[in-house]
């Protein structure tokens, strides 16, 4: 495949060399090829985060903000809403992006669907808490004609293992009550994370970060990796300054092995995480990455252990 714009990869390969002549060898990096391939993926991975700044500094249509148009786009529609100062609707679309994902053929279609109502109600935030039993009552009559049109839409890759049906465990409306509960009764997201922060005497971005990461546990269906990828969207878009410390490894599988590979040679080790992350933190402080090192690192060791010696562009 055709490489992407790399132009900064020697930065990269450089800032890797002088990690191991500053602390040790990475054992996964036997050749040019390793080299030039890790640094690529952390090419790409930066600019995954930087993108959503980018898209907010752009001209955005107002028909993203609404699900029936073909163009609807629930981060765009985030940026508008922050610029409205309206940020509730942002946090639950930014919620919403992370629980239905984008999928790769079909888009958004899936998230438009059930927050546009199937073309009916919008459930926005004050709609939707509001209104929560009658969401769950036309969820279940919408459950059953999406499951029935044939029109194409699906989960995104993070959450392919997420159901339409009503009667699941995790069915879509158990989801939203238990994210809606995490809030809480002031059902203003400003109001839930400035508690957590009073309640834990102002810590820093990094401890604050894994106290709401932790909390969230509580949201069901939203494990480590939904847990992660939401908040690090929320600083993304700068409605929080929050920032893992860690990767979060206990139930990680790409990211583990990208970083077994990568420190040791081999994709299974004894090592366990906590060496693994302090592995890991040590490599980030030599990197030329300016924001959410940990993101980049676990999205870019996910994609470089598929195919440590030849580039392999992933999206998302």
């Amino acid at each position: 495949m055709a490489y992407k714009n790399h132009k900064d990869i020697n930065l990269y390969i450089n800032a890797i060399r002088k990690f191991e002549k500053k602390e040790r060898k990475l054992l996964g990096l036997k050749n040019k090829e390793n080299y030039e391939t890790l640094s690529r993926q952390l090419i790409d991975s930066v600019r995954r985060i930087e993108y959503i700044k980018v898209i907010g500094d752009r001209d955005i249509s107002r028909l993203r903000k609404n699900p029936h148009s073909d163009i609807f786009d629930p981060l765009r529609a985030a940026w508008l809403y922050i610029k409205e100062e309206n940020y509730n609707e942002a946090y639950w679309l930014i919620f919403l992006s992370t629980c239905f994902g984008i999928h790769k053929k079909y888009g958004w279609n899936l998230c438009a669907d059930i927050y546009g109502g199937l073309g009916t109600v919008v459930w926005t935030w004050d709609i939707i808490t509001q209104n929560f039993e009658d969401f769950k009552k036309w969820y279940r009559l919408a459950s059953i004609e999406m499951l029935r049109d044939n029109i194409k839409r699906g989960f995104g890759n993070h959450r392919k293992y997420e159901s339409l049906r009503y009667n699941s465990n995790r069915a879509i409306p158990i989801v939203i009550e238990s994210y809606i509960k995490w809030i809480g009764v002031s059902r203003d997201h400003e109001v839930r994370f400035l508690e957590a922060s009073i309640q834990n005497n102002y810590p820093n971005k990094y401890i604050l970060f894994d106290i709401i990461y932790k909390s969230m546990k509580s949201v069901i269906s939203f494990g480590r990796t939904a847990r992660f990828d939401y908040l690090t969207m929320l600083a993304k878009f700068n409605l929080l300054n929050i920032e893992p410390l860690t990767l979060y490894l206990n139930g990680a599988t790409g990211p583990k092995d990208g970083a077994n590979l990568l420190f040791y040679g081999y994709k299974k080790t004894g090592y366990d995480v906590a060496r693994l992350n302090n592995d890991i933190n040590e490599l980030a402080n030599e990197l030329p990455i300016t924001k959410l090192a940990s993101q980049v690192l676990e999205d870019a060791l996910c994609n470089w252990q598929k195919s440590p010696s030849e580039y392999i562009y992933f999206g998302g």
